[in-house]
């Protein structure tokens, strides 16, 4: 530390440029080592990023702790918190000196802190001080050599105050978690939630759990118990299949869909979620209207369209509500998913169903469009299970394996009455059309794409009237697009995406495996850069070291790739 602070005080009255020297070695804080990523050029740029290293053990914590993926996704995650709260409580109101990502409510891989081979790292941003274009010395030596150690010991070191509980609470909470997450494919079960959970979030723009939430009661002939970890848990199981959620405006069908949207990723203990477990490759399909699609094949659901246009390498700009969603459902089983959420309020309509009287009035010649409701039972068939939320759409019931009815946020098995209810309004066999066999269902929901030759000249910048390439930028777009070179990803309806960090982890990746990849992507290989990152970090996206970042799953970074187009047009 102290070559560090004679470093930074022989810098006293030099311009403000010279802070980049600091990037020349790694420095000594005691436990920590301290480097400079990224050093901004001036005091009103970006701030600049440094990366914090020490053992774990230096942290009066045991290596027990960190002995499998999950304690160390828990250790992790629970350092993080606890260094971004002693930073919140020590900056400036007006202006912070020191930022580190906020977690939410999800437990990530991140690399503003992770663990790994017995190291903690920890990535921060720091605004350099200066007055006007010159080094501000006295200050940064007060800083880096005083404050930030401070804050290392303060937040991370277990200096008791139920520290070491604490971190053992988050790390029994995520085992139980993959525990229950094990059990699933035994019971024959989608989805799994306990008795207990609170499901309603504090608002729109919170997270939080609803205080005084009615809380989760299973349904008793739903109802599963599982021995876990010395502990007895039970609540509701959702059986593979289709599963049809009813009920009436307001009364919680679509928060518990949301609840298992959520439940792919870990949560903190007290989130009132974190024992919610669901099939980890569960998408939500949705319409998007104006996304663009590229050499789909969605003949399956849309045979072709008006004016020749072929849907079995489809591509637009900008498609429809339900070619859209065919497109995103298709897409989605092509890169492993196994389980659909399916909320009727964001669903295009004449995706989902037809009437016995407009299929009279359109006949098949007149009508591309294949309803899901005649193809639901032969992708169950395949494979697939549904979770469907069906206020209106009671078509629905008599194609349902089970009926959850929901109501005032209590939840009631109604499958018998909804198979009454269906035998009473039974769809006739015109309504309800089997595939025909020339729109058989491939024997793999997967095709071969040629993304390599569409997407690799648009990932290097040239500078004009050179032939010296540049490293490749990505950037957002607003809150949700992502640009990737001279490709815009528009991820804005991709629910599954926690926040932005995961956006740019989900960029960097596919980066990298576009830029050396010598075939087309898949889902296999997308699976092995994601298995690469959880075990050396982010180490692997050189490129992503100055941008904060979170691993997405595979099936987000396929919904990136699949969503490509120029930018700007060409």
């Amino acid at each position: 530390m102290k070559e560090l602070y004679r470093k930074l005080q022989s810098l006293t009255g030099k311009k403000y440029g010279l802070y980049k020297s600091l990037t020349q070695k790694t420095w000594n804080l005691g436990d920590f080592k301290l480097d400079f990523i990224h050093v901004q050029g001036d005091p009103y740029a970006p701030a600049s990023k440094i990366r914090l290293t020490a053992p774990f053990s230096c942290l009066g914590l045991s290596n027990d702790l960190i002995n499998s993926f999950t304690r160390r996704l828990a250790s992790s995650d629970f350092l993080l918190r606890r260094l971004h709260a002693a930073i919140e409580e020590w900056n400036p109101k007006d202006e912070p000196v020191f930022t580190v990502i906020k977690p939410g409510q999800e437990v990530l891989v991140r690399n503003a802190l992770w663990i790994e081979n017995g190291n903690v790292q920890a990535y921060l941003q720091i605004k350099l001080p200066g007055n006007q274009r010159i080094i501000d010395a006295k200050n940064i030596a007060h800083l880096l050599t005083s404050v930030l150690p401070d804050l290392l010991t303060s937040s991370l070191y277990n200096f008791g105050d139920g520290f070491l509980e604490d971190i053992k609470k988050q790390i029994e909470c995520l085992e139980i978690r993959e525990a229950l997450q094990q059990e699933l494919n035994a019971r024959g079960l989608v989805a799994f939630i306990p008795d207990g959970a609170v499901l309603p979030r504090a608002s729109g723009l919170s997270d939080e759990p609803l205080k005084e939430a009615i809380r989760f009661r299973s349904p008793t002939d739903m109802k599963h118990t599982f021995d876990v970890l010395g502990q007895s848990i039970s609540g509701m199981g959702i059986p593979k299949g289709i599963t049809v959620i009813s009920g009436g405006a307001y009364h919680g069908k679509s928060t518990l869909l949301l609840a298992l949207e959520k439940a792919v990723y870990p949560h903190i203990p007290g989130d009132g979620r974190e024992w919610i477990v669901i099939d980890e490759t569960t998408m939500r399909i949705h319409s998007e209207e104006g996304r663009s699609v590229r050499g789909s094949d969605i003949s399956y659901l849309v045979r072709d369209l008006p004016g020749g246009i072929k849907t079995d390498d489809f591509s637009t700009l900008s498609a429809s509500g339900s070619t859209s969603e065919a497109a995103n459902l298709l897409e989605a089983a092509e890169f492993g998913t196994t389980t659909f959420l399916i909320d009727e309020d964001t669903s295009a309509v004449n995706f989902l169903i037809r009437d016995e009287r407009v299929r009279a009035l359109l006949g098949t010649d007149r009508e591309p469009l294949v309803p899901l409701i005649d193809r639901i039972t032969q992708l169950k068939e395949h494979g697939l299970s549904f979770l469907i939320v069906a206020g209106a759409c009671g078509d629905y019931f008599q194609v349902a394996d089970q009926v959850i009815l929901v109501t005032n946020y209590q939840h009631e098995n109604a499958t018998e009455a909804a198979r009454k209810i269906s035998d009473r309004f039974s769809l006739s066999a015109k309504e309800v059309q089997q595939p025909s066999k020339e729109m058989a269902l491939p024997p793999r929901l997967s095709q071969s794409r040629p993304f390599l030759s569409y997407v690799q000249p648009l990932l290097t910048h040239v500078r004009p009237n050179s032939a010296v390439e540049r490293q490749v930028k990505i950037r957002m777009r607003g809150e949700t697009c992502l640009q990737i070179g001279f490709l815009l990803s528009e991820t804005n309806r991709v629910t599954s995406f926690c926040n932005t960090s995961q956006r740019f982890g989900a960029g960097y990746i596919l980066l990298n495996l576009l830029q050396n990849a010598s075939e087309d992507p898949s889902l296999e290989l997308i699976e092995k850069w994601c298995a690469q990152i959880k075990n050396v970090d982010f180490r692997n996206l050189p490129q992503g070291l100055s941008r904060d970042l979170s691993l997405p799953r595979p099936q987000e970074i396929a919904c990136l790739l699949l969503r490509l187009r120029h930018y700007p047009k060409p």
